[in-house]
């Protein structure tokens, strides 16, 4: 993320997260509830230092499944304590012990019937609970910033999650596209393909930054919903539009780049057709993957932002954002977050 522009200023104080996984909580909130009955089960697992897909091929194991058959919603970190959802299909109804899948590493905190199979993006939100530690300054700093987040939000940039170890993913997508690698597994395509769409956004994202139009209507813009991925475009910018962007009912959106027609127009297509024109390499690969234009909000705003000043130089800081936006990105706008190598080797210090 480095070079992306800083929606307020780029923040003095440094900060340490991940010490310990427990300083990273996220909870998954689904989109539905399940309705109690039919050949799926949907499991609502804590787990703590494992991947999504090391939970996955747990359970495929368990249940003696395909791994078609065990979805989950969304991905979470594996340097956290994170709670998050599964289904496995699973027809009979004898009842069913899942005390075997209970370790120090993950366990089952609910298990209910549903008659579909748990969908990607099938959750509304995530609820984050994080503490940041050993700050450059007080802890009381740092809620100036909090509270002009809490009001305007902060600008929706993919994480570095996406983009692998020093960015790396971007790189290999250049090399995937002009055919310089070969790449046979579908999942670690995707990875690559994704890091560049993400790339192609968060340019376009900086600049609407820069410009102080990042949650501002440019002539042009598509419109995306709050807590939605769907968007649309004004026939005309009025003063009810107005009042809706202000209430963050509506937010402007940015392209995630595909084939077909871009679907903002006027100052808001120029801008963005400019700046990704400029990875003729990413542009040509996106458009030729099989991917469709889609958009993305440029806004993120969370929600049920509380904090509270642990001792001078920790602060726990709670919130909720919708699926899809990143809390490094918005740890971002509030401090420098230190290597989380810096960071382990103060779990040593603190816990050995």
């Amino acid at each position: 993320m480095r070079g992306l522009a800083y929606a307020y200023s780029e923040p003095s104080i440094t900060a340490s997260y991940k010490v310990n996984n427990e300083d990273f909580q996220v909870r998954e909130i689904l989109n539905f509830e399940p309705d109690g009955e039919g050949d799926h089960l949907f499991l609502l697992i804590e787990k703590n230092g494992l991947t999504t897909q090391d939970v996955q091929k747990q359970l495929m194991q368990f249940f003696k499944l395909p791994d078609r058959d065990v979805s989950y919603s969304g991905m979470k970190d594996k340097q956290a304590l994170t709670q998050q959802w599964f289904s496995v299909k699973q027809e009979s109804r004898d009842n069913l012990n899942t005390d075997n899948l209970n370790s120090d590493k993950m366990s089952v905190q609910g298990v209910f019937r549903n008659k579909r199979k748990l969908k990607r993006g099938s959750h509304r939100s995530n609820q984050f609970s994080i503490r940041l530690r050993d700050l450059s300054d007080k802890a009381d700093v740092l809620i100036e910033a909090l509270q002009a987040i809490s009001l305007e939000g902060v600008p929706n940039y993919f994480g570095e999650q996406r983009f692998g170890r020093n960015g790396d993913n971007v790189s290999k997508a250049r090399q995937f596209f002009s055919g310089a690698l070969k790449i046979k597994d579908r999942y670690q395509r995707g990875i690559y393909i994704s890091a560049a769409r993400a790339h192609l956004f968060n340019q376009v994202l900086s600049q609407r930054v820069e410009s102080k139009t990042w949650n501002a209507y440019v002539s042009g813009d598509r419109m995306s919903l709050d807590g939605s991925s769907a968007s649309f475009k004004p026939e005309s910018w009025d003063e009810i539009l107005a009042e809706r962007l202000k209430i963050k009912d509506i937010h402007p959106s940015g392209p995630m780049w595909g084939a077909g027609e871009l679907l903002s127009d006027d100052l808001c297509a120029l801008t963005e057709k400019t700046i990704v024109s400029a990875e003729k390499e990413l542009k040509s690969g996106l458009e030729q993957a099989g991917l469709e234009q889609q958009r993305r909000p440029l806004r993120s705003m969370p929600r049920d932002l509380k904090y509270t000043v642990e001792n001078e130089t920790t602060i726990l800081i709670e919130f909720t954002l919708s699926k899809g936006a990143y809390a490094t990105s918005f740890l971002r706008e509030l401090v420098k977050l230190r290597p989380l190598e810096f960071s382990q080797e103060r779990q040593v210090e603190q816990f050995t």
